[in-house]
């Protein structure tokens, strides 16, 4: 896969999948699979296009929030899916002004070489968001495209989109968030040495340093799993995100830059300092807190510890 910047493209015969993609979830697969699946359709012969057709992500980067996928993140997620490229569009005051004929001409067509344009239905683009599917079929015959649009995917009446699974992961409903976007989420890093008071009651932890830029679930303790490196073998754990007040310290758990991922893996036994590791959030167990005594920190991992380790 090869991420480029918009306005460094030079491609032709393309299937492309339009929208923002910051939080990738099943909505965005559905546009996902049908540009690969168009792109291996052109590989075997399937396809209207005698030419291979490549499968591109163009991403609108607003920037605007937490994000829910850091960039290397999607890349990955892209990549594991069989795009061929992903194609970088920040939202400036270049891309705002752009009125959507100017959009599709100079770039979808020109940049890009569209024969396939997939999209949702919401999605807008050009000046003031003025343009929208139907602007794209306006267009197609014109500039020799096909427009594809998916409906937008609905779980129990609600509608899935990045902003309800912020909302889920603000209120610490990960079986949600796991439903929502087709995988659990997940935050990952390289392990730093923390305070190692957990090695002092029985429970090590790995600790993370999180990306400022990252979404984080709410405070607490959560049941999760844990991939090292590279390794295809997985672990139950327990995380607690949050500022660890631990017994006897007053933070500010609002304050992102206090925020530490600390995980104790079950049945591992190792050194972990320096590695790069995968925290998968599967459960919520309960809102991190401060306790009287090391006793009392001790007793309630426990109680968490029997609850993730049968839990199948």
């Amino acid at each position: 896969m090869e991420i480029i910047a918009y306005d460094k493209a030079q491609l032709n015969n393309t299937a492309v999948a339009l929208g923002k993609f910051e939080g990738i979830h099943k909505g965005h697969m559905l546009l996902i699979n049908k540009i690969t699946k168009l792109s291996q359709n052109a590989k075997s012969g399937e396809s209207r296009n005698d030419e291979n057709i490549k499968s591109v992500v163009f991403t609108i980067n607003m920037n605007e929030e937490k994000a829910i996928n850091l960039d290397f993140e999607r890349y990955d997620i892209f990549s594991s899916c069989g795009v061929d490229y992903v194609c970088e569009c920040p939202f400036d005051e270049k891309i705002s002004r752009l009125s959507p004929e100017a959009f599709i001409k100079n770039i979808l067509v020109e940049r890009l070489g569209a024969a396939y344009v997939v999209v949702g239905t919401d999605f807008r683009f050009g000046y003031k968001r003025s343009g929208g599917v139907d602007t794209l079929k306006r267009y197609a015959k014109q500039y020799n495209y096909e427009v594809i649009v998916f409906e937008k995917l609905s779980v129990g009446g609600e509608v899935i989109s990045s902003s309800a699974i912020r909302k889920l992961l603000d209120e610490g409903n990960m079986k949600k968030v796991t439903e929502y976007m087709g995988r659990p989420y997940f935050i990952s890093g390289e392990v730093t040495f923390g305070k190692q008071l957990g090695r002092t009651i029985g429970f090590p932890t790995a600790n993370l340093i999180p990306d400022l830029k990252k979404k984080l679930p709410f405070s607490g303790a959560y049941e999760t799993r844990v991939y090292i490196e590279n390794d295809s073998l997985c672990y139950k754990a327990i995380t607690n995100v949050g500022s660890n007040p631990t017994v006897n310290e007053e933070k500010d758990l609002n304050n992102s830059s206090e925020f530490v991922i600390e995980t104790h893996l079950l049945d591992y036994s190792g050194n972990l300092y320096g590695k790069n590791i995968k925290v998968e959030f599967l459960d919520f167990l309960r809102p991190e807190e401060k306790f009287d005594s090391f006793d009392s920190l001790k007793k309630q991992l426990e109680t968490d510890k029997e609850r993730v380790k049968n839990h199948i």
